[in-house]
């Protein structure tokens, strides 16, 4: 058997195959890309989005509930009559639902009564003019009396329909702002931009 072509002889040196060397280069750079890839900086491709949420007040959620992405929010401590026109343009880019009509009219009374003020507002002041808002509904295109802040549905009212060449549900208006009269009831609320004149 010392003749056998497959035998092992103790004591005997075995020789090694060596990978070559450009099989070992790219080994290693598949290796080592993991590791230098996760060292770089993060991706930039959400940082308009990140940016804007991190200094997200009252007023840029209400934006963002009424449908506006975040990349469009307007930055800093005042909202100018410009920026205001731009938003309420910006509204028609972006399609309304069922979740967003509410928030979107109150933020439509708002940025009309900033373009109606004709000077920058604080944006601290458009935050605490949210308060009147609060504990108020909408009647939305979808029949549903909605939280005007949130979009959230409140109650069913029924199908929608003209009347009077008005948009109705029941006896409430769609796009219309409405209070609870503390009977159960709700009264009509209804909210013009200072320097507006009723019709």
């Amino acid at each position: 058997m010392p003749n056998a072509p497959h035998a092992c002889r103790i004591g005997a040196r075995v020789a090694r195959a060596r990978p070559h060397p450009l099989l070992s280069a790219l080994l290693a750079v598949l290796l080592l890309c993991p590791v230098a890839c996760a060292s770089g900086q993060r991706p930039e491709v959400f940082r308009a989005m990140r940016d804007a949420l991190a200094e997200l007040d009252d007023f840029g959620a209400l934006l963002l509930e009424a449908g506006l992405p975040a990349d469009t929010l307007p930055t800093g401590p005042e909202l100018t009559p410009e920026e205001a026109t731009r938003l309420r343009v910006s509204f028609g880019l972006y399609p309304s639902t069922s979740r967003t009509s509410g928030p979107r009219l109150v933020a439509d009374v708002l940025l009309r009564e900033v373009i109606a003020g004709g000077a920058p507002v604080m944006r601290s002041a458009l935050d605490a003019r949210l308060l009147r808002y609060q504990h108020l509904r909408v009647m939305g295109p979808d029949g549903f009396l909605s939280a005007a802040l949130t979009g959230t549905p409140a109650q069913c009212v029924g199908p929608v329909e003209v009347r009077n060449g008005v948009l109705r549900a029941g006896e409430f208006e769609v796009g219309g702002f409405y209070s609870p009269d503390g009977n159960g009831g709700w009264v009509h609320v209804v909210f013009r931009p200072a320097g507006e004149r009723s019709p």
